[in-house]
């Protein structure tokens, strides 16, 4: 396995990530991972696909994007692998990545573009792709040879990048037609991994090159994030995917040089998109696919086309996580969880019986593992597939459902983090975690619970021998009344991290009780059409019309107290079984109405369960 050269990092973090954790999980962390294995990871034809891509080059002729498929589904099932270890699925992508070895020309290039259409469009973008496909397979490469033989295939297919994009040479926010050459930009991440694997300095070069162009043409994106004068939605370029996937990269070379400008510009747009930039499900984009100040417009009725894209989910929660990490602040985590139960969950395609079609490809059955799109007022689900592409073969793909494994592979890396003092819990889920103490001795949490369907969470340590430490457990920012218990001792806890430092003993048990009362939440102050609208949630779980239970454009009177806590009574739906949570709500007159969780509503993919996060309403409680 290839280690780092450059080991030491200059830009500091609240917390690491644990590499001694070994976790098994079993809530819905774990049923989202067996079906991307299943229905994704393990489809050889499909790698084979991907890779041939590279053999033909025929992208540049229009300018398209299958040149990412391959690398963005790699890094996906390369994280995953990391939590499941399968030997199975581990031969399946080895044989992808000895396949992608084989198309590399003699000058180093991995594209799907012609010599002669090179360095347009979205060239640099798939580019990107493909070394960070090869570096998340690196980090789980269990031959050694083979890894030799990725670092020098990367080495090349950046030195020739390196020789021909740059100053007085190709500029490189000129190397694409598209937002400003932003796409091209967010190469830099992979460039800076690249120098702290090999140490060799006119990777970091080229990554300083690309950070002085601002990361688009014509003006500067870092500055205006590090003065934070403007929100995201008034930079010059709003395309959140790329502009995120970009920001990644800068705090790679934060981490490397330490310089806080980059740390704080960062920062500031994490916070900007959480104050301003996410919607109720935690995805943003209520425009498309563009940064659009979607806390106000996710409210609209008046936009046909589609939002919230799955791609923007999961680079959202990616570049929450390395947030969270150089912060230590658990709205990060809160974000992350937002995102990953409502949005991201409620885009898998569960129903493999499904048949989508489409003209586009002579009318031939397909489906896909994610949906691209969300809806957030009264639509239908699989409304259209973000970066649509068809093959010579007359099938077809999108990058939605390519990025998807890892929005999944995100929670294992997470879930447990170190700090300075001990252990940090941000997710629960029912399962095993297996890591070591601040000392080295071995230690395992055997987490039983039905998170997030309750708050009920209770923690079993086992210790090989006494040890001091802290744990700290986050509570998230939804819960007003939380309470832990230990050795006899019952404490409230408030929003936050909530720390335990004593000395440890093995069998020490931990109760963590999380108040999840189901609450009305209206939009927030500005947002359009605000004096309409309302929504539930219970914990984490955003509540859902789906017509197959409910009218999702009827109107609705449901009193609350003034907490906005609801009377509610949970039931099972027998329309709709598989559905995570199903609860019936009264409104004044008596009349029932049932809502299920998000992620579980508007699965028919048509009108029949025609699905809305947002309800109308009469008036507020």
């Amino acid at each position: 396995m290839i280690k780092n050269v450059v080991s030491e990092l200059q830009g500091t973090s609240i917390f690491q990530k644990d590499t001694e954790i070994n976790m098994k999980l079993r809530g819905l962390f774990a049923d989202s991972v067996r079906f991307i294995e299943r229905n994704q990871i393990c489809e050889v034809e499909l790698w084979k696909k991907f890779v041939d891509q590279y053999r033909i080059q025929i992208d540049g002729i229009n300018g398209i994007w299958r040149c990412e498929y391959w690398g963005k589904m790699m890094r996906g099932a390369c994280m995953i692998l990391t939590y499941t270890k399968d030997e199975r699925i581990y031969s399946v992508i080895e044989a992808s990545v000895r396949d992608m070895l084989t198309t590399q020309e003699e000058n180093g290039r991995f594209s799907t573009y012609t010599l002669d259409t090179e360095f347009t469009s979205w060239d640099l973008w798939g580019r990107k792709y493909v070394m960070l496909g090869f570096m998340y397979f690196l980090d789980i490469c269990k031959d050694e040879k083979l890894s030799e033989e990725i670092k020098n295939a990367l080495i090349r297919h950046a030195d020739y990048i390196i020789e021909r994009v740059g100053k007085g040479k190709i500029e490189i926010c000129k190397a694409s037609s598209h937002w400003k050459g932003l796409n091209s930009c967010s190469i830099l991440e992979p460039m800076v991994r690249l120098y702290r694997m090999t140490g060799d300095k006119k990777y970091l070069d080229f990554s300083e090159y690309i950070i002085s162009t601002g990361f688009i043409d014509g003006g500067n994106i870092i500055d205006l994030a590090y003065e934070n004068k403007v929100a995201p939605h008034n930079y010059p370029v709003v395309k959140a995917y790329e502009m995120m996937s970009c920001f990644e990269g800068l705090l790679q070379y934060y981490r490397i040089t330490g310089n806080e400008k980059y740390k704080t510009a960062a920062l500031n747009l994490g916070y900007r998109i959480i104050e301003g930039e996410l919607s109720i499900i935690g995805c943003s984009g209520c425009t498309h696919e563009l940064f659009d100040h979607t806390a106000v417009r996710q409210t609209q009725t008046d936009y046909k086309g589609v939002v919230q894209e799955t791609c923007v989910v999961v680079t959202w929660m990616k570049f929450a996580e390395a947030l969270l990490e150089i912060s230590g602040d658990p709205a990060f985590a809160d974000a992350i969880e937002q995102g990953f139960y409502n949005c991201y969950l409620g885009s898998f395609n569960t129903e493999r019986n499904l048949i989508q079609r489409f003209p586009k490809v002579k009318d031939l059955p397909q489906i896909m593992p994610f949906d691209s799109y969300s809806p957030l007022v009264a639509d239908k689900r699989g409304k259209g597939i973000g970066g649509y592409n068809v093959f010579p073969d007359g099938t077809f793909y999108g990058c939605c459902a390519c990025i998807g494994g890892a929005g999944s592979g995100i929670i294992p890396t997470y879930a447990l983090l170190r700090s300075n003092n001990g252990i940090v819990l941000n997710f629960y889920e029912n399962g095993v975690i297996s890591t070591k103490t601040p000392c080295g001795s071995d230690l395992t949490l055997t987490l039983d619970t039905e998170y997030p369907k309750n708050g009920t969470v209770t923690i079993m340590l086992s210790l090989e021998k006494e040890e001091s430490f802290e744990i700290s457990f986050r509570i998230p920012s939804w819960c007003k009344n939380a309470k832990i218990l230990y050795n006899g001792i019952e404490e409230n806890a408030e929003s936050g991290y909530f720390t335990v430092n004593k000395t440890w003993s093995n069998d020490d048990q931990i109760l963590l009780s999380l108040d999840m009362p189901v609450t009305q939440v209206l939009p927030p102050e500005g947002a359009v059409n605000r004096d309409i609208f309302v929504a539930y949630k219970k914990g984490p779980l955003v509540l859902a019309a789906d017509a197959r239970i409910c009218d999702p454009e009827a109107i609705i009177d449901i009193p609350c107290d003034e907490n906005g806590i609801v009377d509610n009574k949970e039931v099972f739906c027998k329309e709709i079984p598989d559905a995570i949570k199903c609860i019936e709500l009264t409104e004044r007159d008596g009349k029932k109405v049932r809502l299920i969780d998000y992620a579980s509503a508007g699965k028919s993919w048509n009108n029949d369960s025609k699905c809305a996060a947002w309800l109308y309403k009469t008036h507020n409680c």
